[in-house]
């Protein structure tokens, strides 16, 4: 059964006013009509649940139905919801009128269904949900795999029937997708006349691997197979035929196997003796595998030669383009060098069209949402996302035009690249929606494009692949969500900012103009102690960048109190996105610890991602810093607007990164920060996973992973710390806390320290987070004034 989605946790979930209150119209659901009209269901304060229909070309509302929010039909076609956040409890019942049995699915916060069993014909069942969350009901599985679509719901505050009868058209989530390829007009194994196969034999005989290509004339038998390339103590990975049928290509692969994490489980659930547990963990420094590209020669019957780097990082793909040359991408370790190569394999001429190196990192792993390389369907084309004009913009590149080249380094000219650019500006791509190459268009998500709104906001734009046009399809000052029409010449916008429930709007894609207001969400209910998170911003270390980030005050909080409040920093640095909520939710986060008397913060510091790229770097070999001289400052500015927070008693927690993080502000900030509570950290990052903290610390690994170790500056600790790790933590090696308390308790210092049984990578679960708050209530004592 799916729970509610709270915003916190422990023993001080949802107050009662939580419960009692609520938000409606979080979300509007337009069920098109046609091109230009579509209808919506607004919930009105008293419940009434009315249906609005919309005149796209003229902006009319109007209504054409009203419903006393009682049981009614709900079940409706279109894209699929997803469930929001919610408290209330609330009921669907499912009615079947069909003449099949169906299946009844939960659609989680990221669309993805669970499902609820099979329902007979004639059959009805009352199931319980929260208000906001989404389900779908197809026909059972049946004979041939085909299964009909009977829509799906949102539950509302009040009970609903969903009287399952009619079909509706299979949305696009639920179907089989083409996955889009790059010149790939290759079946596995047949050559594109289909006159020819390939098979790969693999062997293992006493631990020495072996791989043979062979190939034959499908007029003959297999048995007739030619052996044409034979390796030792390597595999040959994804071999295909290039357009032409003339040439096989694929990558002769030397395995690195990476060592062994070692974990005892002390408390099997079926008891017994302990039980040691053991998976494979690449650390920093540790080789990966290596790929070497092999071409065949099939008239021939021979392989020619590829002067050619080894790629040591990452695998690489081959991609042909026409009849016979091969491209693929090269990361180098340690993210600072990122090549396209070309190859003519007939020819032996090797070019790289991108080819980009920094002295920091390009930004290759663990995100961002943006691909490197976003391939063409139809065309030699390609955009390329790069940071080089100091925030991340694209390029146009075309395979097939030597003359068209992304060259750059720390000592070229901006200006040289610079025609190549589809976006350009002080502000940066967040994500791809979508590439129409025939319209030549491409719409994306970017942040920080108004320079009068928080920079973390998202906003949708349009650009021409000429970098000639680009068209703001938002403006409204929240973080965008959106649905296009059918015909894409509307979209319905939901603008969300943390201090203020969502705003809906229909625009015009041609030119981003507002067509009209559709309805605001509003808090509705017994809201008299509610206080929405404040955004606060302020001057970061160098006087000039703004740092964001958000206050969590506790109920009846006065901010010129004599009563003095003491601060918890939630903390999370990864570099690999920001991490500080910018959208409604009605529940309060945090409230574990506000309603103890703590004022919460959230900050994104110098070091994490969406802002520029020097806004980046900063963690570039250097994750210690994780952004505190921000923090502090912001935390200080903070309390400066409001005296009754009290900067002297300030606490921090954090986990996984965060954990690290919580640690490292005793560690290197011990003056500023009084107490910690650091869960699964990875306090030394030459003992976590290769990929995130080569990213970030860079390869090879030198004395700089030392200058960052909570391990090797143990002994600068200063204030109240309380380390918790899993026995059983998958993600971060459990022996990187082990090895900090060995530390700690070297150089003499006190801590907690709770060691969960068969616990993974987590917060402390429960019980942890009850002797987190008990950890700050003494040690910061919030009623201490």
């Amino acid at each position: 059964m799916p729970i509610a989605i709270v915003a916190c946790s422990g023993r001080c979930c949802v107050s009662q006013d939580a419960v009692e209150s609520r938000t409606i119209n979080q979300r509007i659901i337009p069920r098109w009509i046609d091109d230009t009209h579509f209808s919506f269901t607004e919930e009105l304060p008293t419940g009434e649940r009315v249906t609005r229909q919309v005149d796209c070309e003229s902006g009319e509302i109007e209504t054409v139905s009203s419903e006393d929010g009682g049981r009614r039909d709900a079940l409706s076609g279109g894209p699929l919801p997803v469930s929001e956040t919610s408290a209330t409890d609330s009921e669907l019942t499912f009615v079947n009128e069909a003449d099949e049995s169906v299946e009844l699915y939960w659609l989680d916060q990221r669309g993805f269904p669970t499902s609820y069993g099979d329902l007979a014909p004639g059959k009805s069942k009352t199931q319980h949900t929260f208000s906001g969350h989404a389900w779908m009901v197809r026909s059972s599985e049946g004979p041939g795999g085909e299964r009909k679509f009977y829509g799906s719901v949102v539950a509302g505050a009040r009970p609903l029937v969903a009287k399952i009868s009619k079909t509706f058209d299979t949305p696009e989530s639920l179907t089989p997708r083409s996955r889009r390829r790059f010149r790939a007009r290759t079946a596995p194994g047949g050559s594109p006349d289909e006159s020819m196969r390939f098979t790969v034999e693999q062997q293992d005989s006493d631990g020495e691997r072996s791989a043979t290509l062979r190939v034959w004339n499908v007029e003959a038998s297999r048995d007739s197979a030619k052996d044409l390339l034979t390796v030792n103590g390597a595999d040959l990975v994804d071999v295909s035929w290039s357009p032409d049928g003339t040439l096989l290509a694929g990558w002769k692969l030397v395995r690195h196997e990476p060592a062994m994490v070692t974990m005892v489980e002390s408390s099997p659930k079926e008891g017994g003796r302990a039980v040691v547990r053991q998976h494979a963990y690449r650390l920093p420094g540790d080789p990966y595998d290596d790929y070497e590209l092999f071409v065949i020669d099939i008239d021939k019957g021979e392989a020619l030669p590829c002067e050619l780097p080894v790629v040591d990082f990452g695998r690489p793909r081959v991609r042909w383009l026409g009849d016979h040359q091969i491209t693929f991408e090269k990361v180098d370790r340690g993210h600072q060098r990122f090549r396209l190569f070309v190859f003519d394999p007939l020819t032996g001429e090797t070019r790289t069209p991108i080819d980009e190196s920094t002295e920091t990192f390009i930004w290759t792993m663990h995100g961002p949402n943006v691909p490197l390389v976003s391939y063409f369907g139809e065309s030699d084309e390609v955009i390329y996302s790069s940071e080089a004009s100091g925030f991340r913009h694209l390029y146009l590149v075309n395979l097939s035009d030597k003359d068209s080249a992304f060259h750059f380094d720390p000592q070229s000219s901006y200006d040289a690249i610079e025609p190549l650019a589809i976006t350009k500006g002080e502000w940066l791509v967040r994500k791809i929606e979508s590439i129409d190459e025939d319209a030549r268009s491409i719409d994306l998500m970017v942040g920080g494009f108004y320079q009068d709104q928080d920079p973390y906001l998202q906003h949708l734009v349009r650009a021409t692949l000429d970098g000639e046009s680009l068209v703001p399809l938002t403006d409204a000052n929240g973080d965008q969500s959106f649905e296009f029409s059918p015909n894409k010449d509307y979209l319905v916008t939901t603008s969300s900012r943390i201090d203020s429930p969502p705003l809906h709007q229909l625009r015009k894609t041609e030119d981003g103009s507002l067509v009209c207001d559709l309805v605001q969400a509003q808090r509705v209910g017994d809201d008299s102690n509610w206080r929405s998170a404040e955004r606060f911003h302020t001057k970061g270390r160098d006087g000039e960048t703004e740092i964001w980030g958000n206050i969590y005050f506790p109920e009846g909080f006065d901010p010129q109190a004599t009563k003095r409040y003491p601060i918890i920093e939630a903390i999370y640095a990864g570099p690999h996105d920001s991490h500080v909520p910018t959208r409604y939710l009605h529940g309060a986060r945090h409230q574990d610890l506000t309603s103890l008397g703590f004022v919460v913060v959230q900050i994104d510091g110098m070091g994490t991602a969406n802002r520029s790229k020097a806004f980046h770097d900063v963690c570039w070999h250097n994750l210690k810093d994780a952004g505190f001289p921000d923090r502090i400052q912001w935390i200080k500015d903070a309390a400066e607007k409001y005296p009754a927070l009290d900067a002297s008693r300030v606490g921090i927690f954090g986990t996984s990164a965060g954990g690290q993080n919580a640690c490292g502000a005793l560690v290197f900030h011990g003056d500023f920060y009084k107490s910690a509570y650091a869960s699964c950290g990875c306090h030394d990052n030459r003992m976590d996973k290769a990929s995130w903290n080569e990213q970030w610390m860079g390869y090879p690994v030198g004395p700089h992973y030392s200058a960052s170790s909570n391990i090797d500056n143990a002994s600068q600790l200063q204030g109240n710390l309380f380390l918790v790790v899993g026995e059983l933590d998958f993600n971060v090696p459990p022996e990187s806390t082990y090895r900090l308390a060995d530390a700690l308790i070297k150089a003499d210092k006190d801590f907690d320290y709770l060691v969960v049984p068969s616990m993974g990578h987590s917060d402390g679960g429960r019980y942890g987070k009850r002797r987190m708050r008990d950890f700050f209530v003494e040690t910061l004592q919030p009623q201490a004034d």
